[in-house]
């Protein structure tokens, strides 16, 4: 038995995917998650209702491994990308040894005066 492979169906519907992924991850990196879970959702119950032929069916196949890595993602810690673009990540964290700022000497400075003459 002979298989092909049909372009719309089994070569744009990954591609699809792929170009959503990349998109929103350039442009929206916070639809990204979303992206995922609305091509899987449109493509099963697409395929559920009838509509779309395997060009459907197959956008829910090529994004469910994206959908199942944010859900577990979720389910595991939460999402931290968020937290990594918000002003918390820009504060500066406390020193653990607490001195006084003191002065420094330079060699070639020992023979200057701290008074203008």
């Amino acid at each position: 038995m002979r298989s092909e492979i049909k372009i719309v169906e089994d070569v744009a519907a990954p591609a699809t995917v792929a170009l959503v992924n990349i998109v929103t991850k350039e442009v929206a990196p916070d639809w990204n998650e979303w992206g995922h879970y609305i091509l899987t959702g449109l493509g099963y119950v697409g395929a559920l209702m009838g509509f779309g032929g395997g060009y459907v069916k197959n956008l829910g196949v090529a994004s469910l491994s994206g959908t199942v890595d944010h859900i577990y993602t979720r389910i595991k810690g939460g999402v931290t990308s968020k937290v990594a673009g918000s002003r918390l990540a820009y504060r500066p964290t406390p020193s653990p040894v607490r001195q006084p700022v003191q002065r420094s000497y330079q060699p070639e400075f020992e023979k200057v005066s701290p008074y203008a003459v």
